[in-house]
C-alpha cells in the first residue's frame, strides 16, 4: 500500500526503514523525517506524516514527532496561552 503518493514510499518499504534506524541506534526515537532520510526521499506535501507515525508506533517503535500545527490537540489553549507561545516575530518560542 502506497502511504506516500509524492515520492511512492509504500508502508512495507517505511516499516522496513523504521525498523533498520530503530536497530542502529536504539537510543534515539525514530520520526518521520529520519525514515524518509533512510529512504533517500524528502517529505513534500506533509500529509504522510500522520500515517508513518501510525506505522512506526505500530511496529513498537519509540518515535517522536509532534502533530501538525494545525490538527486539534487533546486540549485547547487558550488565547493567552497561544500568545505565550509565540514571540513577537510569530515564532514559536
Amino acid at each position: 500500500m502506497i502511504i506516500c503518493s509524492c515520492n511512492v514510499l509504500s508502508k512495507a518499504r517505511i516499516a522496513a526503514a523504521a525498523d533498520t534506524l530503530a536497530r542502529e541506534a536504539p537510543d534515539r526515537p525514530v520520526t518521520p523525517g529520519r525514515c524518509f532520510r533512510a529512504l533517500g526521499a524528502r517529505p513534500q506535501c506533509g500529509t504522510c506524516f500522520a500515517p508513518v507515525r501510525r506505522i512506526i508506533a505500530d511496529a513498537g517503535i519509540t518515535f517522536t514527532c509532534p502533530e501538525p500545527l494545525a490538527t486539534v490537540s487533546d486540549g485547547d489553549l487558550s488565547a493567552a496561552e497561544m500568545d505565550n507561545a509565540f514571540d513577537r516575530t510569530d515564532k514559536v518560542a
